[in-house]
């Protein structure tokens, strides 16, 4: 196992000028974006050979890999005593983790006499009226570990086209929702009831966090269908202890997905359950497992404090098993499930881990990609991964400091940004000057294009075209201009955009940021850089 892990390559880096913004904070420093801040990922240039468990060999390559971009909403990790790198809110970067599009948030409001900071979840591409959107939760995580916010719908141009407020009673919780083909949402909201707990050892005037699916309409936000768990999964079912003060949480819902009949698949992580619901009477038509399963669970397939239910093709379920927050295993995995509903069965078709094992103690999701591997957000801890259908390693990332993502994707996107470039010029060497130009959220630069002239309204091309390298390029030419700005090209020649017009400042431009993010180069400083993580993990007892 060691020697193996000492054979992990040096993580990938991307061409110097690419890197240029990465500061020594592990955060993104981009001149012509002074607002943005995205965390620096680090990304493994080769895979590990690793756990055994995890399908063994090394793909350092490549092919195998589902192209695509990274989808990520950084929040802070309360249990680790780093500080957290960057500004929060929904971001996509490059495979190599090069930034394409932040919206930073971060800000803070009051709420409940206490300043909560406004934060993303759960960010990712879907489809709403047959057209590709970004969808996230934005709002605050209360300190019970829900949120209170709305859901977010934006198109190519990123602007929002919709949102999702919270039905009346209740707050928008921010851990799952399904866009479904015909309009409607699926969303959980939560709300705290007063309610008898003697049944599980608890008070008679106990109170619990009631958590309720729903099917709204996006357009109107009308209510169409609910489930309350309440009605339908007995307290006692519940794994999670009633506090000694506050409102006890026996379910807590997390994620929704749907059967080959579409019946929900709504994810409990407080009973270790899944059940699939008769939307006509709520009525449970079976459980996966928990306390009563109605499935034999064969050998590892059990799992606990659970995240991301999904159905698969062929009648498999994939799972992210936490099996922790307190610990119940050893380390998290993700989980594919064969179920036989005829055998009332289910069996482990592979178990996914990381390379050095850990326990997440909150969320984490598992995506099936369209080329059959699994994408793999590891929740509280800060990595993501990319496995073969056999379970080998593909690809290997985790993000600076004390952040972590409730959900990690990969996904391919089309990013067509309204406005317009962004440019600065700055006086460098004698007799130059270097204009850095960018576009955030633009997918489709292949060059860049130098305009320069006398006047503001006077520029034409100065030079050949420059190609896109990275989030910002930058163009040193020898033009006097005053005046530069610069036109965004696509493959085909299209001019997609063009910046206003800036002069140069005149004073000669600061030496390129370089790449201060630190560059591990074997497994031991990788586990080194992790082991302060991990340490704290599982300090928390968020629920998130």
């Amino acid at each position: 196992m060691a020697g193996a892990l000492l054979a992990w390559g040096i993580l990938a880096a991307t061409p110097a000028s690419a890197l240029a913004g990465l500061a020594k904070s592990g955060a993104w420093s981009l001149p012509t974006q002074p607002t943005l801040a995205p965390p620096g990922v680090d990304i493994a240039a080769s895979a590990p050979q690793g756990n055994p468990k995890a399908g063994g060999g090394l793909a350092s390559n490549a092919p195998n890999q589902q192209p695509g971009d990274l989808f990520l909403a950084p929040i802070k990790n309360y249990a680790d005593s780093a500080a957290f790198v960057g500004k929060p809110g929904p971001e996509i970067l490059e495979a190599d983790g090069t930034p394409i599009w932040e919206d930073p948030l971060g800000q803070y409001i009051k709420a409940g006499g206490y300043g909560r900071q406004v934060v993303a979840m759960d960010f990712h591409t879907d489809t709403y009226e047959q057209r590709p959107v970004l969808v996230w939760w934005q709002g605050y995580i209360t300190p019970n570990g829900f949120g209170n916010g709305d859901w977010e719908i934006a198109n190519q141009h990123y602007q929002v086209i919709a949102q999702i407020k919270p039905p009346p009673g209740f707050e928008m919780d921010f851990h799952e929702i399904q866009l479904t083909g015909n309009g409607m949402a699926y969303i959980i909201g939560t709300r705290t009831v007063s309610i008898s707990l003697t049944c599980c050892g608890g008070p008679a005037n106990g109170s619990l966090y009631d958590e309720v699916v729903f099917e709204v309409n996006v357009k109107t936000g009308a209510i169409v269908w609910g489930w309350d768990p309440l009605q339908h999964v007995r307290l006692k079912e519940s794994y999670s202890g009633i506090p000694k003060s506050g409102p006890w949480d026996p379910y807590h819902l997390n994620s929704i997905s749907f059967g080959p009949a579409g019946a929900p698949i709504i994810s409990a992580r407080n009973t270790w359950a899944a059940y699939w619901v008769d939307r006509s009477n709520g009525r449970i038509i079976a459980t996966l497992g928990g306390k009563h399963s109605s499935f034999r669970l064969g050998p590892g397939a059990r799992f606990a404090w659970q995240h991301d239910v999904r159905q698969q093709p062929n009648e498999q379920i994939s799972i992210f098993a936490d099996e922790a927050a307190p610990p119940e295993g050893k380390q998290s995995r993700a989980l594919l499930l064969q179920l036989n509903w005829a055998k009332s069965s289910a069996t482990v078709l592979h178990e996914y881990f990381l390379p050095h094992p850990a326990l997440a103690g909150s969320q984490g999701n598992v995506e099936r990609e369209s080329n059959n591997n699994l994408f793999v957000g590891w929740g509280q801890l800060p990595d993501f991964s990319e496995y073969a259908p056999n379970g080998q390693l593909l690809y290997y990332g985790f993000l600076p400091g004390a952040d972590e993502s409730y959900r990690t994707y990969r996904a391919p996107w089309i990013g067509l940004p309204a406005g317009s470039p962004s440019v600065l010029a700055r006086a460098s060497a004698p007799g130059t000057v270097t204009v850095s130009a960018s576009w955030n959220g633009a997918t489709q630069i292949v060059y860049w294009q130098l305009l320069a002239g006398t006047s503001a309204s006077a520029l034409a091309p100065f030079g050949g075209r420059v190609a896109r390298s990275g989030f910002e390029t930058e163009i040193t030419t020898t033009s006097r201009g005053p005046y530069y700005a610069v036109q965004a090209i696509d493959a085909a020649g299209k001019v997609l955009g063009t910046s206003p017009a800036v002069s140069a400042n005149g004073k000669p431009a600061s030496s390129p940021a370089v790449y201060g993010a630190t560059i591990i180069t074997n497994a031991r400083d990788i586990l080194r850089a992790r082991s302060a993580r991990r340490r704290h993990a599982l300090r928390s007892q968020g629920r998130r």
